[in-house]
């Protein structure tokens, strides 16, 4: 599934037309990426948290001339951990 198959399921869902349906997709994303660049976690009960996590510069190797070392810089990575409720409900039965 991909962003717009999201927005054509939930229109469909909730009787809505696929414009208001993708307002609703990207003010949630927008409101993630704004609590997420804040420095604050954004957590969906049943369904997982997001966070930030930050990486510290470090050198590295430089895969085409291994003798030669270069420095990674610093980064922040966004984190997703899954939910209990998520974990199970995608839990394969035998």
């Amino acid at each position: 599934m991909n962003k717009s198959d999201l927005v054509e399921q939930l229109a469909a869902k909730l009787s809505i037309t696929n414009s208001e349906s993708e307002r609703y997709v990207n003010a949630l994303i927008s409101m993630i990426y704004e609590k997420l660049n804040s420095g604050d976690k954004v957590n969906i009960s049943g369904f997982g948290q997001f966070s930030v996590s930050h990486r510290a510069p470090r050198v590295g190797v430089n895969p085409r001339n291994p003798s030669q070392k270069i420095t990674i810089p610093e980064l922040n990575t966004p984190k997703f951990k899954a939910g209990e409720a998520f974990k199970e409900a995608i839990k394969l039965r035998k």
